[in-house]
């Protein structure tokens, strides 16, 4: 029998009888037939018939086959036919075959390890260096100077250009209102201390620019009004900070597209990746230094808004809180060095102060600049051997220093976009509030008789008015004087007569209608009498006299810049869902100190006394609630031919409700049976066992029964994070997407429903325009500009150019993940939102194009490759595993396909769900979710789903006994149910009583549990890796070591954080993988002199900008990247292969804007003719890997490019 008949004696024929389902994918039109491959070469695949790589691309990488021994396969096999998933159909790509650069070292990891020391050596022997040397003395007084000033050790003082040291340790002071220009800064280094001052601050000029240019700017490698390196060429430098991506900001050379090679080291992302905390965390430490009081109300105030379990005793005591702290320099300073606490006084003068401030307190401030650079160069020295030790691949700080590159270029359209975004909102809002100022206006009609009393939604609002009282008349005053005019035109002052006592005689019609005409007032006469009246007011005025309360509070009182009507409402406001007539489901709106916000359900019976109204209660509309409701329903029953069926009724139980209703409404009315009293309302409500009521037809969060109107139940609106929490505003973002499925509605009409749109379309731009606007953009002169730029024929010479620097944290959470406030949290464009359009206006300069990619499902594969690599050690192997590399969403076998089968939701919502499973979230947050997706769903029914879920995909729990309790029980004569020693939670409840009583004599617990894990699921296997990952002594990231933050590790925090630990494995191991990228980029770019640098990696994308004769190398160098980062993973977990499916991306973008697809116009209403014809920008192209190598014949190397293409022949892509 030969080898290979040895190792597959079982499933080769399973692969041959599911052979027939293999189907290559239809070749392009454009790509001859095995263009990339040879034709000898049969197919690789694997036992479960997943394609694996080419075998010539797979030697180049792995050296050796993998092998696959008959156990596992067996297992895997069994496994898949448990789940449905052994035999379904797979596919087949075309392969794909090329000469790769030739690797570094025996395997791939040692390439890794070698192309990383060779980025990062010159900085990291530098920053070493610093490190282990001592400063020098500081100065005692600082020089009043203009530029960069050097104080050498000697006590000798001269003006430099720039600090001419390999490393130095930065910080720059600004003030903040005088806006984005530095205005002071210190460095030091082991040779010397230096002083930077700016020119604003030395004179008080008035026609100073108020934009920043490279001439305000700090300079580190040229020369002041330069932009030619000190030295013949850019020397690498390391340049050392606190938070140190708003200090790169300041740095001049920073905003060149090419030439610099300074690197940056950010002391508060290394100390988040040594001792950084969770969001909860930072709540218990910020506690524990507040004292045990009031620490233990703040951490009980927190777990009750976020639902976080927290067990109350001895916070202090707690061991993680003596090797971690918060992020501010001076925490982390007595974090490191034990030190004092920083004195940070002065820097209120840089806040809140003035230049005139900053320059009467000129040496305490560079000081207190300088004190902050010592205090980051010892928190540094203690910091790098840790992290060193802590992090030993050379990737991860090579790709941290390559992180810190982040850059965008912009031109003029930067400007038009924020004129546009604003004048747009502007616009919106100003429509906004009139609406609302209408509505209110009109509603003020309500209380002619009394209508109020009987609105759904304004009964409750405060109707009080206020009354124009005047002061009384003086008895001098009452005697009126007329003034005549005589003949001669003089006033003549005439006495009023007296009234006579006697009777006098009957007047007759003529001589009434006479004198009446002689009296009758004239127009002066009434603004007389007006103004006589003038001297009664009071003299505190009353404010709108006359109107409701409510109204006079959204009136401004009479000032400077005052204007009448309710200016003051806006969509945040109490009252505006009301004026709004909101409801939820059809229910009115209603607002309860005590709940928050919620809506009236009709129908409720247990609670009409019939009693007359007691003083205090409040008069409900009762029969207005329900009135509302069936008008509600007659609308929808109209409009329900024209929907979809799953739209119909998605509300409630069955098409009955409507006979329902309106049973209930007229026996309201007394329709129907002749009788004109009021009938009592239909009882559709049934009792609780605890004596509550609930409605039959209607579910959500409630009913609140101590919200206790007539005839209604009171339901909370559903709140994203659970039913303990209240809404406070409905018109807030989180309800944006029931305005659009239909489920908030307006009551008020045509004006409402536009307002609620309009809200909705300006919600982006609300939240992101101070930040958007405050983003500090350095414009770039003509000469200032590559060469390659200023000399392409699409530059524009009345156009302007420059650049933005994020300021990325390039570790800002536990986890390692880069942290930014606007741009890595940008969403993409969409048609309904102001301002959206962000991304896309981030354009390239002429001559050079972005390419980028998202990363395919990449902390999905993750987990999916750990959960393999942990069951039978080859790709696929588990469900999970199977369904991340073969699952079709169009024959439902995908992953999200998968689970929203299981559990009966979208197939968007078990994206949601499937996520936040691997993160480490545990059932309560899918209940939350599902709540979240169905309002209408019961807290029961959401709990139910939630746990058939888990056990699906997640499993179920076993526990393994000790060996102790193992041998007390088998001479107890037991056994477990599975015959092994693995049993279910209820069998270690029975059997820790068992086993306690012939193992103990005397009190106390025997602990019988040695081991967990989960079993059944589709996911057992992926989540008993993380939870092993993260319960080990050490937990390490299994590709690059990198080790959890002390303050996570199990010796300091013992089983709490068990979620944070899960979560951590998966996003820091997705953080090795954006590191492993960016080092392989730098050295393809360097190997093959591509012209580009890193832009931004924003969730799963990455960006560079390259110059475009480079676009296609540059696509083909982002392809290899991928294919060598996840051959990396896959070596690394002992799997010598890699799938065909997730070798090379789908698709690199080459475009000239940074958008989320490349044929996106981006049309949004402040860009409503989109980016080709409102800004003239064509779509870009998306490439598969195919594609790319016939537009660079195969190669990376710049003279392969014009050569003749031969197709059928393997093309070497480098040396």
């Amino acid at each position: 029998m030969s080898a290979t008949a040895k190792l597959l004696p079982l499933w080769a024929p399973s692969v041959c009888r599911f052979a027939h389902h293999v189907h290559p994918v239809a070749q392009h039109s454009w790509i001859p037939a095995m263009q990339y491959c040879s034709s000898t070469i049969p197919t690789r695949m694997n036992p479960i018939d997943i394609q694996m790589l080419y075998k010539p691309l797979h030697d180049q990488i792995f050296k050796q086959e993998p092998t696959y021994p008959t156990e596992d396969v067996e297992r895997s096999v069994h496994h898949l036919k448990t789940h449905d998933l052994w035999g379904k159909e797979t596919s087949a790509l075309p392969e794909v075959d090329f000469k790769l650069p030739d690797l570094l070292g025996s395997n791939i990891d040692e390439h890794f390890k070698e192309i990383a020391k060779q980025q990062s050596k010159p900085y990291l022997d530098a920053a070493q260096v610093i490190a282990n040397s001592r400063l020098p003395t500081m100065p005692r007084e600082w020089r009043w100077s203009r530029g960069w000033t050097k104080y050498d050790a000697t006590g000798h003082v001269t003006t430099v250009d720039y600090p001419d040291e390999e490393a130095i340790v930065f910080d720059v002071e600004v003030c903040m209102s005088e806006g984005d220009f530095p205005t002071l800064a210190t460095a030091a280094s082991p040779n010397a201390w230096y002083s930077w001052v700016s020119d604003r601050l030395l004179e008080d000029h008035y026609s100073w620019s108020p934009h920043p240019t490279l001439d305000d700017l700090i300079t580190m490698e040229t020369a002041v009004r330069s932009i030619k390196p000190g030295g013949e060429d850019w020397r690498e430098k390391i340049v050392i900070g606190h938070n140190v991506s708003f200090d790169r900001s300041y740095i001049k050379e920073q905003y060149f597209m090419k030439g610099p090679k300074t690197r940056f080291l950010d002391t508060m992302s290394l100390h988040m990746a040594i001792s950084g905390l969770t969001s909860f965390q930072r709540i218990l430490w910020l506690a524990s230094r507040a004292g045990k009081k009031q620490g233990l109300k703040d951490v009980r105030e927190y777990t009750s808004k976020t639902r976080k379990q927290f067990k109350g005793q001895g916070i202090g005591g707690w061991d993680w809180l003596n090797v971690s702290s918060i992020n501010n320099l001076g925490d982390v300073h007595v974090l490191y060095t034990g030190g004092p606490k920083l004195e940070k006084s002065e820097r209120d003068v840089f806040v809140k102060g003035t230049l005139q401030d900053v320059r009467n307190q000129f040496q305490e401030l560079m000081t207190y600049c300088a004190r902050d650079v010592r205090a980051t160069h010892e928190i540094f020295s203690m910091q790098l051997p840790m992290f060193l030790e802590r992090f030993p691949h050379a990737v991860t700080l090579a790709g941290m220093l390559e992180m810190g590159q982040c850059y965008l270029p912009v031109n003029s359209n930067w400007e038009r976009y924020l004129r546009d975004a604003e004048d747009t909102f502007q616009e919106l809002q100003k429509e906004m509030k009139l609406s609302l100022m209408h509505l209110a206006n009109d509603a003020c009609q309500l209380m002619h008789n009394d209508r109020y009393q009987e609105d759904p939604w304004l009964w409750e609002l405060d109707w009080s008015t206020q009354e124009l009282t005047l002061k009384k008349e003086t008895s001098a005053k009452k005697k009126k004087i007329k003034v005549e005019k005589t003949d001669e035109g003089e006033d003549q002052r005439v006495k009023p007569e007296r009234k006579s006592t006697k009777k006098k005689k009957k007047k007759g019609k003529k001589e009434e209608a006479e004198e009446a005409e002689d009296q009758e007032e004239t127009e002066e006469d009434r603004i007389q009498r007006v103004l006589e009246t003038a001297d009664r007011l009071p003299k505190i005025k009353r404010h709108m006299p006359g109107y409701p309360a409510w109204y006079r509070d959204l009136c401004p009182k009479v000032t400077g810049a005052w204007s009448p009507g309710p200016n003051l409402i806006s969509a945040q406001a109490r009252v505006t869902p009301k004026l709004l007539r909101l409801r939820w489901d059809g229910f009115p709106l209603h607002y309860e100190a005590s709940q928050g916000w919620g809506y009236l359900v009709p129908g409720r019976t247990d609670n009409m006394n019939g009693t007359d109204k007691q003083d205090g209660e409040r008069n409900f509309p009762t029969k207005a609630v329900l009135d509302a409701y069936k008008e509600y329903l007659k609308q929808r029953r109209d409009t329900r031919d024209k929907e979809p069926l799953d739209q119909r009724y998605s509300g409630w139980a069955n098409d009955d409700m409507w006979d329902h209703i309106m049973d209930l409404s007229q026996k309201a009315k007394g329709e129907g049976n002749g009788e004109m009293e009021e009938a009592p309302i239909y009882d559709s409500s049934v009792l609780y066992s605890n004596g509550e009521s609930a409605p039959e037809f209607h579910r959500g969060a409630g009913p609140y029964n101590d919200v206790d109107l007539p005839g209604v139940w009171f339901f909370r609106l559903p709140h994203k994070d659970g039913a303990k929490f209240k809404v406070g505003n409905p018109l807030a973002k989180d309800y944006l997407n029931k305005m659009e499925d239909g489920t908030l509605t307006a009551a008020a009409g045509g004006p409402a429903n536009r307002t609620l749109e309009v809200n909705k379309m300006v919600s982006f731009w609300r939240n992101a325009r101070d930040r958007v606007m405050s983003q500090m953009v350095v414009w770039l002169k003509k000469k200032e500009l590559p060469r390659i730029v200023s000399r392409n024929p699409d530059y524009e010479e009345e156009g302007s150019y420059g650049a933005i620097i994020p300021r990325v944290v390039t570790a800002g959470t536990v986890t390692r993940r880069a942290v930014e406030p606007t741009w890595l949290t940008a969403s993409n464009a969409r048609p309904d939102r102001v301002g959206s359009e962000l991304k896309a206006i981030v354009q390239a300069p002429p001559g050079y194009h972005f390419i980028g990619a998202d990363v395919d499902s990449q902390e999905l594969w993750i987990a999916a490759i750990l959960g393999d690599a942990n069951f039978a050690g080859f790709h696929g192997c588990t469900s999970f595993g199977w369904m991340t590399l073969q699952g079709k969403k169009s024959s439902g076998t995908d992953l999200h396909s998968k689970t929203a089968s299981t559990i009966g939701i979208s197939r968007d919502h078990a994206k949601v769900f499937n996520y936040g499973r691997i993160y480490g979230a545990g059932q309560p947050f899918a209940e939350r979710l599902l709540l979240q997706f169905n309002h209408r769903m019961t807290q029961e029914e959401a709990g139910e789903k939630a746990k058939q879920m888990y056990a699906a995909t997640k499993g179920v729990r076993e526990y393994k006994l000790t060996e102790a309790a193992q041998q007390a029980l088998s001479e107890l004569g037991g056994v477990t149910q599975s015959g092994t020693e693995w049993v279910s939670l209820a069998e270690v409840r029975s059997l820790s009583r068992t086993v306690k009583k012939k193992l103990f004599l005397g009190s106390g617990q025997l602990d019988i549990i040695a081991g967990r894990r989960w079993v059944g699921g589709t996911e057992s296997e992926m989540f008993n890796k993380l939870e092993s990952i993260a319960n080990s002594a050490e937990p390490r990231t299994p590709v690059l070591d990198c080790r959890i933050s002390r303050a996570l590790e199990p010796a300091y925090v013992k089983g709490e954080f068990v979620t944070s630990r899960v979560n951590w494995v998966v996003q820091s191991s997705a953080v090795d993988y954006l590191h492993l990228m960016l080092v392989c980029m730098r050295w393809l770019f360097d190997k093959y002199n591509i012209d580009g640098r890193f832009c931004i990696s924003i969730h799963d994308e990455v960006r560079y900008l390259v110059q475009s004769e480079d676009r296609y190398r540059a696509a083909l160098a982002l392809q290899i990247t991928n294919l060598l980062t996840r051959s990396m993973f896959a070596y690394r977990l002992g799997m010598n292969d890699l799938p065909q499916s997730v070798a090379f991306f789908s698709a690199v973008d080459v475009d000239t804007v940074m958008r989320k697809e490349v044929n996106m116009d981006c049309k949004t209403p402040s860009n409503p003719h989109g980016l080709t014809r409102g800004y003239g920008i064509p779509p870009g192209d998306a490439l598969d890997i195919y594609q790319i190598l016939e537009k660079t014949n195969s190669s990376l190397r710049k003279e392969d490019q014009q050569k003749e293409k031969k197709p059928n022949k393997r093309v070497s892509v480098g040396q």
